[in-house]
């Protein structure tokens, strides 16, 4: 049980809000999950034609969880512009206990080789909250820096450099100022298959994955902190997500906190059908997946209810365009 909270709970953190420090990677990067109010945007998702490509993604997610007895419930609503396959804007809006919605707005910049160099997140008042820079030596990743700022109480400001080396199909980040590092571990197709983090050299947490022939992920196996096994299933067609995430794959996932989980975000994101149904350890969650008649998915819920303590609810609708 506690592998699904925390595959949901990434996947809502893939949108958090500049009130918050996005921890979780560069989810900005490959996915910023920013444009007000989960509206359509534009496209034609009711367009029946096989011949479309991505232009709106809607990103839904109404959480509720209840903190040392206190409940918390937060509405997050967030679109992404692409075209070309590449996203090009995005905002979200968040509320949290029924406060008035917040916005903010990302924007990415690319060096001459479209390799993306930095994501800032901006608030309504125009000030910078979250913020990645990303240093290349030729195509890989040397150094990533991320600095989050809170306006109403700088104590909780931060700051973080992440260096990285590479040996072979592995790739190593450390952190200036952390006893932890992390390992990743790609495949002969340069897949993840392996995130291992380590305290003064000791292993404190694993997270195997296995693919399937056609590139999905079919399981995830963590020990450590945490031990549990998921498995993964999908329906027979495209998922439009895919060309537009994979896009900058790794910054998906290289400055990460070591407890995050990979599972479920390249379950979501990277698999080349479309995600339908979660099992971790035995229990099975199917989701609600519709389609237009050219069986492009146009919408999928991603429902869980724990009761008081936990209760998350994932709305995606995907706009096309000819």
């Amino acid at each position: 049980m506690k592998k699904l909270l925390l595959i949901l709970i990434s996947l809502s953190l893939f949108t958090a809000c500049e009130n918050e420090p996005i921890d979780n990677g560069l989810s900005g990067f490959d996915n910023p999950n920013n444009n007000p109010g989960g509206g359509n945007s534009g496209g034609n998702s009711n367009s029946d034609s096989a011949d479309l490509t991505l232009s709106v993604y809607e990103l839904d997610i109404d959480l509720s969880i209840s903190f040392f007895g206190f409940p918390i419930t937060t509405i997050t609503n967030s679109d992404i512009n692409i075209s070309n396959d590449i996203i090009v804007s995005s905002s979200i809006e968040l509320s949290a206990n029924n406060s008035p919605f917040v916005t903010e707005n990302q924007t990415i910049t690319r060096n001459s080789s479209g390799q993306v160099i930095s994501d800032i997140s901006v608030n309504e008042s125009g000030q910078n909250t979250n913020e990645y820079f990303v240093t290349y030596s030729g195509n890989n990743i040397s150094q990533i820096e991320y600095n989050y700022y809170d306006y109403e109480d700088p104590s909780f400001n931060e700051n973080h450099v992440y260096n990285y080396t590479y040996s072979g199909n592995v790739i190593t980040r450390t952190e200036v100022g952390s006893s932890i590092t992390i390992e990743f571990t790609l495949n002969s197709n340069n897949k993840l298959v392996k995130k291992e983090a380590f305290e003064n050299g000791t292993s404190i947490l694993a997270e195997e994955v296995t693919y399937n022939s056609e590139g999905n992920i079919i399981s995830s196996t963590t020990t450590g902190e945490s031990n549990n096994t998921a498995t993964y299933a999908y329906d027979n067609f495209e998922n439009p997500l895919k060309v537009v995430y994979d896009e900058s794959y790794l910054l998906n996932f290289l400055a990460d906190d070591y407890s995050d989980e990979i599972g479920g975000l390249i379950a979501q994101f990277h698999s080349t059908k479309n995600w339908n149904s979660l099992t971790v350890d035995g229990t099975t969650f199917n989701f609600d997946l519709e389609y237009n008649a050219a069986n492009r998915i146009q919408s999928r819920e991603i429902s869980y209810n724990y009761g008081p303590e936990f209760s998350i609810s994932i709305n995606e609708n995907f706009n096309y365009l000819n």
